[in-house]
């Protein structure tokens, strides 16, 4: 049973990708996800904000742009332009794209730091640790493999000793564990929830939350010229900042947050202690997914193992590569994606299964002069809303083959070229009528090419046009 939602608002929220560069297809599944659940919850009648963005300060920036011979800036102003370009080839619906440099941002972190610090919730201290320029994040003995970050084994680790502010994090540890006990759905997959209970197990120390050595960042508020806001505190907030002005950080909003299996920890530990410092509300759900591979090797820059979703549409089209990556996209476990696994999805499952019959009814509609009642109120199948509501986009996608399969069958079974021209016209509506159902069930997989099926099928008098799914 899915996941029953009362609060008249959603709020979806992807992480925001870091802009040292231009995303690629793995970052670009988690938008595909967060796009389909947004859509589906405006087909609710919900009221939705949809955030995503970037995450422009910290030292891999500031390293990056000097490579670049250009102003941080400048550099970060080019790499948003440019992720936005991406999302536009998935027709991403974002209400907001939302830059940690933006003005409105930078004033919501001083709100924090200014709430929290009256808590007593921040401190000097001089610290000595290994820092991964790739994480942007200290790590701890346990989180080294072979001296180096197992996610970034490429890069040196970098020993950074300098004084910095510390947030209590430790502080907040019972009420982290009480709340995860209470709340044994506030993150998902169940997997996920494990393994942030085995890190909180182990204990929390305190963190960093400042760089006295890094200058592209926030200034903190009364030490302007020594010390920068450290990138993880500060881009966490970016949320809050998305939601305050628009009335979707209250009790009345439903509040969704997506991200990599790499990033739960921030976002399922740090923020909810970062929230209770603040005495503001927890989100509802944080949704950690899996890795995509690169034909069956890791996506990796540097290694050149890597592709855009803008150049996987222009070799496929959007609906292949948005339908592959929700239906076998790494939403639970890690993933592998390819060229020839995006196509062969696309020709199997909608050129030859879901496009054919389209074709094939509009056909028959026109052959037999077929008069299709209007179209009813459409709705989703309840099992459809049970699998999107609990964040199981491949289940629906199952669940939705299985009705057209039925469909398929019934048209051969009935066979309504072989009957009278009234029973041939029965057969054909019927099929309509369910096809213009499930074509409404997968509008927020495939809103381009549903919204042009669902026209050229809620025609009284429907004739046969181009293919909706050319094949690849």
């Amino acid at each position: 049973m899915g996941k029953q939602i009362s609060k008249d608002k959603v709020y979806i929220t992807t992480a925001i990708d870091y802009a040292n560069e231009v995303i690629h297809i793995g970052h670009a599944f988690q938008k595909v996800l967060a796009d389909i659940l947004a859509r589906y919850w405006r087909m609710k009648g919900k009221k939705v904000f949809f955030l995503t963005g970037t995450d422009e300060h910290g030292a891999n920036i500031e390293q990056k742009a000097k490579q670049e011979k250009k102003d941080p800036q400048e550099y970060v102003d080019e790499i948003s332009s440019l992720d936005k370009e991406e999302l536009k080839s998935l027709n991403i619906s974002y209400d907001r794209f939302i830059r940690t440099t933006d003005q409105d941002h930078i004033q919501t972190v001083k709100w924090f730091w200014k709430r929290i610090k009256e808590k007593g919730d921040v401190y000097l201290k001089e610290f000595s640790g290994l820092y991964c320029l790739g994480c942007e994040s200290f790590k701890t003995p346990h989180e080294i493999v072979d001296g180096k970050c197992p996610l970034h084994p490429t890069q040196d680790l970098v020993k950074v000793s300098e004084e910095n502010y510390f947030f209590r994090w430790s502080k907040y540890e019972p009420f982290l564990k009480d709340f995860l006990r209470k709340h044994k759905d506030f993150i998902v997959p169940s997997s996920r929830y494990k393994e942030m209970i085995n890190f909180l197990n182990q204990g929390l120390e305190d963190i960093s939350v400042s760089r006295k050595s890094v200058k592209w960042g926030i200034p903190v508020p009364g030490k302007e010229s020594e010390q920068v806001f450290y990138v993880w505190f500060e881009a966490l907030m970016n949320y809050y900042t998305g939601a305050k002005n628009n009335g979707f950080w209250d009790d009345n909003t439903y509040i969704i947050h997506i991200m990599g299996k790499d990033n739960l920890r921030w976002h399922a530990l740090l923020w909810p202690a970062i929230l209770k410092s603040a005495e503001l509300r927890m989100p509802d759900v944080i949704l950690g997914h899996g890795f995509c591979s690169l034909n069956g090797q890791k996506i990796s820059k540097s290694r050149g193992n890597f592709v855009r979703a803008k150049d996987l549409v222009e070799q496929t089209s959007q609906d292949a590569v948005r339908y592959f990556l929700a239906k076998y996209g790494p939403l639970r476990d890690d993933a592998d994606i390819s060229l020839e696994k995006v196509k062969k999805a696309y020709n199997s499952e909608l050129a030859n299964n879901l496009g054919n019959l389209i074709q094939r009814v509009c056909r028959l509609a026109e052959k037999n002069n077929c008069l299709v009642k209007k179209a009813e109120d459409l709705s989703f199948y309840s099992q459809v809303d049970n699998f999107i509501r609990d964040f199981k986009l491949d289940f629906a996608l199952n669940f939705i083959g299985q009705k057209l399969d039925a469909l398929n069958k019934l048209l051969d079974e009935e066979k309504p070229w072989a009957q009278s021209a009234s029973q041939a016209q029965e057969i054909i509506s019927q099929v309509i009528t369910e096809l213009r159902q499930i074509c409404y069930n997968l509008y927020p997989f495939l809103p381009l090419s549903m919204d042009k099926a669902l026209k050229i099928i809620s025609q009284d008098k429907i004739k046969t046009g181009q293919p909706l799914f050319p094949r690849l």
